[in-house]
């Protein structure tokens, strides 16, 4: 079994880089994003340590964190992003370990996809065998969130600004996927990187 990290700016396409790995290949496939959403829910790992470093003024009134204030926070303020990527990454980290014994005691999984934006800050890079940047031009990312997302030209600007730059992802990472030309493109790449791996 592999365990393959795929990264990449939001809006790249990294979730179809994994769908195609998922419907083709019988990859399993871990969302890391999916699991730090869950994990800040009421009871979950995560929730009491965000709750008690940033206050109750983040909750809503059924108890559960205001996704948006916290992210307006954070945002603005680069030292308590920080703080909350201490405080999450080592909790979803178990969680993927965990989800990667389950996929090996099961010995029928190929490879195990684990998908972020945060390859390089959550320490994801150091359990992949290998590590694929997906990257798209940044007016198709913009374009893509506007659709898709209903994300403002501000928000865009600032979630760029708080990700990695193309540069620093491909002195990383060079096995690079470029998602330009369509699924057909993507699914021969991946192929070129299965080949090699």
């Amino acid at each position: 079994m592999k365990i393959i990290g795929i990264t990449g700016g939001i809006g790249s396409g990294k979730s179809l880089v994994a769908r195609i790995m998922q419907d083709k290949y019988g990859a399993r496939y871990i969302d890391t994003d999916q699991i730090a959403r869950e994990q800040m829910e009421p009871g979950g790992a995560s929730y009491d340590g965000v709750v008690q470093y940033f206050g109750r003024e983040i909750l809503l009134e059924d108890g559960r964190i205001d996704r948006t204030k916290l992210a307006q926070i954070v945002f603005e303020q680069k030292d308590k992003l920080q703080k909350l990527n201490e405080l999450t990454h080592p909790q979803v980290l178990i969680a993927v370990n965990n989800e990667i014994e389950k996929a090996k005691a099961e010995g029928n999984v190929p490879y195990v996809l684990i998908e972020t934006a945060l390859m390089i800050e959550a320490g994801y890079d150091y359990i992949c065998d290998q590590v694929w940047y997906v990257h798209a031009p940044e007016e198709e990312r913009r374009n893509r969130l506007k659709k898709h997302r209903n994300y403002t030209d501000e928000k865009i600007n600032s979630v760029f600004e708080s990700q990695r730059k193309d540069q620093a992802f491909r002195q990383r990472y060079p096995k690079v996927i470029e998602n330009v030309k369509g699924v057909k493109f993507l699914e021969e790449q991946i192929e070129r990187l299965l080949d090699n791996l």
